[in-house]
């Protein structure tokens, strides 16, 4: 078990206790821009670590660990020895990690209490922890050295930044003998011994943005930090409190978690542990998603993306001009160039979701200034469309291969995820069917904002370019015998004939027609790929299916938030709230209602009411997952901008279970709306809006 915190770049995974292992090549630790600042940690009382009795982390950035000390104390019996002490852990992250921890003296008579605080820095690389990259030998070892009140310790890198983690204890220890920290005081009965702990990285002397110097006035300054984010946020309230309490809070406190802050804006990153930092593919989605609750990250994300855009051709990063990046890192090894994630752009599907999320934020936002802004890097990514991204000229995106980082280059990007029946891997080039679904859904969508600026020459050639993709879609990805589009087209253009949660995206982009929509809403609703938790990535009847695996049967929240507003946008709202409903059924399952990156596919099981099972190794929180909820609620409500007139249409649909939704405060076309919708014998009841809201009933795509 682990505890992981986490505020904006800094992030910290420890031992469920909150400890850190001594003399090991332990992948916990305290990073910064992926760097191991803090790489071991252990507290002893009276010459031995303490023993856990509970751990809170509850809101990501701020851990309590509840520990005991008594001589002689056996787990697992009430037998305990006298002199019990009580110790409390409590720590945040602000500028660094910030401990506070307390002894109380439980006895009826004086204790001698001794501390020890030993700390350990290897200032290892992310990918060098986790041994995905060998590490050449470096020219400067750690060094450690004394400071005022605590010890520093220090190492320049093979890439000249002089990388330092600052130690320091109030009151200040009463010996520093090497890296170990020692304190003894005599404690009377239900005395106290309190010490605080900053624990500071830094690069060349800058770290993260400074925080007050006391620790109630840091963690103070934190908690107002997330007031702010969150006041600016709409405010989703509803007659279910397990949805309200659990899955829309936990998701609206990770979400805040995850966040980076750069000049650009806020940035959700994927997930933590190991992946809290900027993916190009997880962050559009999750930017998408959270539209309509708090349209600033969609803007942040886009600017970051916009900056970093490819500009050259580069073998090493798949670097070209208009590419999205697919991951950043900002570690020793992406300095020098040892890894390609400086950034790393091995991805077939950011690019397109880019434009796609620029015509879509413009339409929430109606923020023209920002059009103008980003239009330019919209044009370029489409060219990379139409260009690198279909290097044969086939009239579809396709990747690989290219000696890449990534042999799969979609949302599922594990190496067996695109598999012929045998489970041999299916040839590249490789057209995906949801990437053609994206490309399909950013010409509208920037067609759309063209038509409205009076650019109809513009306007006109975009969206017929999108029909004759969507002409050549059909004819080429559809199966009739599975009634389901193909995985994907291969290197020979054949049809990878698997029936996946992909083909749901092309719903969710509407480049399918009316009649195959149909058909295909019925076939992922069939068992083989409907769980009653949500919709397998792969059918079970497929030769490589497997329930367990990362993407071949495995559920994604995230996936099957995209496909139930797909099924909503073809009129299938029954079928949508169905998915969002076994989704909230499953997310109040799992430890403090938080849904995974994802789950194993195994089939429902009412009559034992089974839960879930776990991915072992999945991340939590994770953007996209905790993005799930604000689209559902979204899917539910049928929420639609109408950028022409600036009136947010309405469709709800609750389900049975549902009897109200509370929106206060979105913010839609630059205002703050407010409004509300009951579930009544004779439809749903939509009332506020301050007129700006227009009821409807949502018409399939032609």
């Amino acid at each position: 078990m682990s505890v992981s915190l986490k505020e904006d770049a800094l992030v910290l995974i420890t031992e469920n206790d909150g400890s850190l292992q001594l003399g090991s090549a332990s992948p916990f630790g305290l990073y910064y821009h992926d760097t191991q600042f803090l790489s071991g940690y252990a507290l002893r009382v009276n010459g031995a670590p303490p023993i856990l009795l509970s751990a809170n982390t509850e809101q990501n950035y701020v851990a309590t660990f509840q520990l005991m000390r008594a001589e002689g104390a056996t787990l697992g019996t009430a037998r305990h020895a006298a002199e019990a002490l009580s110790i409390r852990r409590t720590r945040f992250l602000a500028d660094g990690l910030r401990e506070r921890i307390g002894v109380l003296n439980a006895n009826p008579r004086p204790v001698r209490v001794a501390l020890e605080l030993e700390f350990e820095a290897s200032f290892r690389d992310m990918f060098a922890v986790r041994g995905h990259h060998e590490v050449a030998a470096t020219p400067h070892e750690v060094r450690r050295g004394p400071r005022e009140g605590g010890i520093v310790f220090e190492r320049v890198g093979r890439d000249a930044v002089r990388r330092t983690t600052d130690i320091t204890m109030r009151p200040a220890p009463d010996r520093i003998l090497g890296n170990i920290f020692h304190i003894e005081r005599d404690l009377e009965p239900q005395g106290v011994l309190t010490i605080e702990l900053m624990v500071i990285p830094r690069e060349d002397g800058a770290g993260a943005a400074p925080s007050p110097d006391r620790f109630d006035d840091a963690i103070d300054a934190l908690n107002a930090r997330y007031r702010r984010f969150l006041r600016a946020c709409a405010r989703y309230t509803t007659s279910s409190e397990t949805l309200d309490e659990g899955l829309i809070t936990r998701s609206a406190l990770d979400l805040r978690a995850l966040l980076e802050f750069h000049d650009s804006g806020p940035y959700p990153t994927a997930g933590i542990p190991w992946y809290a930092v900027p993916f190009g593919r997880d962050g559009l989605i999750c930017a998408y998603q959270t539209l309509g609750w708090n349209p600033e990250i969609a803007r942040g994300t886009l600017r970051l993306l916009a900056k970093y855009q490819g500009q050259k051709v580069d073998d090493f990063s798949e670097e070209e001009p208009g590419k999205i990046f697919h991951e950043l890192r900002r570690g020793e090894l992406a300095r020098l160039g040892e890894i390609p994630h400086r950034p790393y752009y091995g991805s077939v599907d950011a690019t397109p979701l880019f434009a796609l999320l620029v015509a879509e934020t413009v339409k929430w936002t109606a923020d023209r200034e920002f059009w103008r802004e980003l239009l330019p890097s919209a044009e370029r990514a489409l060219t990379w469309c139409d260009t690198y991204g279909d290097a044969d000229r086939d009239g579809y995106v396709e990747y690989g291969p290219r000696g890449s980082d990534l042999r799969s280059q979609g949302w599922k990007d594990s190496p067996q995820s695109l598999s012929e029946p045998d489970g041999t891997w299916s040839k590249l080039p490789a057209a995906l069917v949801e990437v053609q679904a994206y490309v399909y859904a950013a010409k509208m969508g920037i067609a759309d904002l063209y038509a409205l600026d009076g650019d109809t020459t513009r306007a006109d050639r975009l969206r017929g370019e999108a029909r004759e993709l969507r002409e050549r879609f059909e004819r080429d990805f559809w199966m009739p015998d599975q009634g389901c589009y193909a995985q994907a087209l291969d290197g020979d253009k054949r049809q990878v004939r698997a029936v996946t949660s992909n083909a749901g995206h092309a719903l969710w982009c509407g480049i399918a027609s009316a009649d195959h929509a149909a058909t295909l809403v019925h076939r992922l609703m069939t068992p083989d790929m409907y769980t009653g938790w949500g919709i397998r990535t792969l059918s079970s009847t497929y030769p490589t299916y497997n329930p367990m695996s990362y993407h071949n049967g495995s559920v994604w929240p995230h996936d099957n938030s995209l496909i139930a507003q797909g099924f909503a946008r073809y009129g299938f709202r029954e079928e949508a709230a169905e998915i969002t409903s076994a989704l909230i059924e499953a997310g109040r399952r799992f430890p403090d209602a938080r849904l995974p990156e994802l789950f194993c596919g195994f089939q429902r099981d009412l009559r034992f009411s089974s839960r879930p099972a776990d991915y072992l190794v999945s991340c939590i929180p994770q953007a996209w997952s905790a993005g799930m909820v604000f689209l559902c609620v979204r899917t539910l409500l049928g929420l639609a901008p109408d950028l022409g007139t600036q009136q947010l249409l309405i469709d709800p649909a609750l389900p049975p279970w549902l009897e109200r939704i509370d929106i206060r405060d979105m913010l839609v076309f630059g205002e703050r709306m407010t409004f509300r919708v009951r579930r009544g014998a004779k439809g749903d009841h939509v009332a506020g809006g301050q007129g700006r809201l227009a009821h409807t009933r949502t018409a399939a795509p032609a």
